[in-house]
């Protein structure tokens, strides 16, 4: 049922033909053609479909209060959403990023599926999974923000960006992603390398120049 994401191109601030694209606080763009939201668009609604007519899945979904973006800890899914188990979930998402609806139920599901799998696994693998969650998540505000015209809110911009220059693990560790659990520690020593990669592009490619 799931489909392999697809990834776009991070290109310098010029004109270009794509039709959508998402802008980082430095200036560099990442483009995406209509195909390619519409495949993003078919994923995230096939993962809602599975959510929706799961007879075993108990799931609540709700809204809080409005974030502004000095709140982004409370908007990152993994704070956003509580996997109990492979059949029960709560979600509270931000109440003024509501078209971000199917962003936040994809990686639910996503999260239902990797508990469902053999959980004594080396910690590097239950990474994985949780990077795979996010793919479902990314795919889902990529078409919530460009195709449906939700409200824009860069900590959740900065996931896809994160996710097209291959840092999307260092900021997983980075911000000490709670679904890791008790492994958290563990690939967070292993990882060290994958964070200062991650705050390194952070620095130098995502955030605006200093001085600016």
């Amino acid at each position: 049922m799931l489909l392999v994401g697809l990834s776009a191109g991070i290109v310098a601030a010029t004109p270009a033909e794509a039709q959508y694209r998402l802008t980082a606080p430095s200036g560099a763009v990442v483009e995406f053609e209509a195909d390619r939201l519409l495949r993003f668009r078919d994923r995230s609604d096939s993962l809602m479909t599975d959510l929706v007519e799961d007879p075993l899945v108990l799931y609540y979904r709700s809204f809080g209060r409005d974030l502004d973006e000095s709140e982004a800890r409370d908007a990152w899914p993994w704070n956003a959403a509580e996997v109990v188990t492979d059949s029960l979930a709560a979600l509270v998402m931000p109440g003024n990023l509501r078209e971000a609806g199917r962003a936040y139920e994809s990686y639910v599901v996503l999260r239902m599926h990797a508990v469902r799998q053999d959980p004594d696994v080396p910690c590097e693998t239950l990474l994985g999974r949780e990077i795979d969650a996010l793919d479902g998540f990314i795919d889902g505000w990529i078409v919530a923000r460009l195709l449906f015209g939700g409200p824009a809110y860069e900590p959740l911009d900065e996931l896809v960006f994160a996710r097209e220059a291959d840092v999307l693990g260092g900021l997983i560790l980075d911000r000490s992603n709670r679904q890791l659990g008790g492994c958290l520690a563990v690939v967070r020593q292993r990882g060290e390398g994958e964070i200062a990669a991650y705050r390194s592009w952070r620095a130098e490619n995502y955030l605006p120049p200093r001085g600016r």
